[in-house]
């Protein structure tokens, strides 16, 4: 089944690879991001637009309109500040959604962040609190106010991920103990979410992405 995607964070990392495998399905996608134009992809099936879901709520709410499904891969990159930013922009996603749709929401989110983090040994967990607490601080917050609503949301929290281009074997569960220090492609991780997307089983759960 086909859908019409709109990807928040459609030029970062992880979006990027959500964008080009959803058109690679046959799926609509519209890119959403502060500069699209930083997105080389051309496609028929594709869209770009511009917004800012931290700071324009009107941006979002336009964006939504003619979609059946959001993909969310927002996220602060290699910085260690939160400046709330995922507080920020669920804080814009979630009433929009609520009062325009679509309902299905996929959440790229992190593993440690929250509940998940008993699933971490006890040296992940110390980098998660020193490294990573203001990062992991902010998704909590935000995820706090996706819990909070009436969406058919999912949250996918992967481990380490990597740029490595291949999509490599993974796991996916609610409960998903790790040792060492388990990495994942980021390019597994967009299979993955796209895989969500019309799998009913998922949704209103958080699940945990590794390798196989």
């Amino acid at each position: 089944m086909t859908h019409r995607i709109l990807v928040l964070g459609g030029t970062g990392p992880t979006g990027r690879l959500v964008v080009s495998q959803a058109l690679a399905q046959g799926h609509t996608v519209t890119a959403f991001a502060r500069r699209p134009e930083r997105l080389a992809l051309v496609h028929e099936r594709l869209t770009k637009v511009a917004g800012d879901a931290a700071g324009d709520a009107d941006s979002v709410a336009r964006a939504l309109r003619g979609h059946d499904v959001v993909i969310s891969a927002l996220g602060r990159g290699l910085r260690l500040a939160s400046d709330h930013l995922m507080e920020r922009c669920v804080t814009n996603i979630v009433p929009a959604m609520e009062r325009l749709g679509p309902p299905r929401l996929i959440y790229l989110s992190a593993f440690g962040v929250g509940d998940s983090i008993r699933f971490a040994p006890w040296y992940m967990r110390l980098q998660f609190r020193v490294m990573l607490g203001s990062i992991y601080g902010d998704k909590v917050k935000g995820e706090a106010i996706l819990r909070r609503s009436g969406l058919e949301w999912t949250l996918v929290s992967p481990v380490i991920l990597t740029n490595r281009p291949e999509i490599q074997p993974y796991t996916a569960a609610e409960e998903l103990p790790v040792r060492g220090m388990p990495m994942l492609s980021r390019a597994s991780v967009a299979e993955y979410m796209l895989k969500c997307v019309d799998d009913r089983g998922t949704v209103r759960k958080r699940m945990l992405v590794g390798p196989a």
